[in-house]
C-alpha cells in the first residue's frame, strides 16, 4: 500500500465517521383522501433530491386511497425494520383519527405505532395537515359549518403534535418541510462534533475534494474537477476512466443521489443539470467522476 492509497483510505473513513447520516426516509400512508394528490408530486421531488423513499400502507390508506397512484410512484414498499432504518417518518395523508391517538400518547394501530416510536426516540417526523385542520381550505369547504368546539378539537390536536416535534405542512410544502429538517439535523450535527473538539477546519478538510493532479491541456474549454463546465483553464483533472452510459436525467444531483453510487464510478449528467457543493464533495470523497455530457 502506497502513502496515496493510505490517505484515500483514511480519508474515506473520516467522511462515513463525520458525516451526517443519510437521508432514508418512511412514508406512512393512511386514509386522509384531502390534499393525497398534492403530496405525490412532493414525494416525486424528494426522491429526485436524493432522499431514499419506503412506502408502509395503514388497511384505510389501502381502501380508500388510489393504489395505482401509488404505485407509479415507483417506491419500494416495506414491511420490516420501519423505524430502524429509517431517519425520518413522512405522513403525507395524516388523518383526524391518527392525529387524535397520537396527540393523547395512545398507539394501538400500525401508523399511531410508528408516530409513537419515531416521536419517542427523537427522529424526524413530517406530516401534512391538509386532511385534519380545520383552518384549511380542502376541510373548510367540505364542513363550512363545523363548530367552533370541534374545530378547536383538531387544531389542540395539532399543537400536541407540533409540541412533540412533528413538523406539520400543507401537502403541497411537504417537500420543502422534509427537506429543511434533513437540512438543520446536518447542521446540528456538524455543531455538535465542533462542540466536543473537533475543528470546522476537520470538518471542512473531511468534505473537501481532493483534487488529482492536474494535467497541460493545449486548448481551452472541458470539464473541471467539480463537473462544471468551464469556458477558460489551462488545466483539467486527469480522467479517472471512460464514461458509459446515458446522461442522467435528473435537474440535480444532491449528496443523497451521489451516496447511491458506486466508489470510483463515472456519473454523466448534462449541461443543464446543477450539481450541489455537497454533492461534489461526497463524490470526491469517494472518487466518483461528475462529468459533463454536451
Amino acid at each position: 500500500m502506497n502513502p496515496d492509497q493510505l490517505r484515500a483510505i483514511i480519508r474515506q473513513t473520516l467522511v462515513e465517521l463525520l458525516a451526517p447520516a443519510p437521508r432514508r426516509a418512511l412514508v406512512v400512508f393512511t386514509g386522509g383522501l384531502l390534499g393525497f394528490d398534492e403530496c405525490l408530486g412532493g414525494l416525486r421531488a424528494l426522491a429526485d433530491e436524493g432522499v431514499a423513499l419506503d412506502v408502509v400502507q395503514t388497511p384505510s390508506a389501502r381502501r380508500i386511497l388510489d393504489q395505482h397512484k401509488i404505485g407509479a410512484l415507483g417506491l419500494p414498499q416495506v414491511d420490516d425494520h420501519l423505524v430502524a432504518n429509517h431517519q425520518m417518518l413522512i405522513a403525507p395523508t395524516l388523518t383526524a383519527n391518527v392525529a387524535a391517538k397520537v396527540s393523547h400518547g395512545i398507539a394501538d394501530c400500525l401508523a399511531s405505532n410508528l408516530f409513537s416510536e419515531f416521536i419517542m426516540s427523537n427522529r424526524l417526523v413530517v406530516a401534512s395537515s391538509t386532511a385534519v385542520s380545520p383552518d384549511e381550505a380542502p376541510k373548510r369547504s367540505i364542513y363550512p359549518e363545523m363548530p367552533s368546539g370541534y374545530a378547536e378539537l383538531l387544531r389542540a390536536n395539532l399543537t400536541a403534535l407540533t409540541s412533540f416535534g412533528v413538523r406539520l405542512a400543507r401537502s403541497q410544502a411537504l417537500a420543502r418541510t422534509a427537506l429543511a429538517a434533513f437540512d438543520r439535523r446536518d447542521a446540528a450535527h456538524k455543531d455538535a462534533l465542533i462542540a466536543q473538539g473537533i475543528p470546522a477546519q476537520a470538518l471542512a478538510a473531511c468534505a473537501a475534494p481532493a483534487i488529482p493532479a492536474p494535467a497541460p491541456r493545449p486548448h481551452g474549454g472541458g470539464v473541471s474537477h467539480r463537473g462544471t463546465r468551464v469556458t477558460d483553464t489551462r488545466r483539467e483533472p486527469a480522467p479517472r476512466g471512460p464514461v458509459t452510459g446515458a446522461p442522467s436525467t435528473l435537474k440535480l444531483i444532491s449528496q443523497g443521489v451521489v451516496q447511491k453510487l458506486d466508489p470510483a464510478s463515472c456519473l454523466a449528467i448534462r449541461p443543464d443539470t446543477k450539481v450541489t457543493a455537497a454533492a461534489r464533495d461526497m463524490a470526491a470523497s469517494r472518487n466518483i467522476q461528475i462529468t459533463v455530457v454536451v
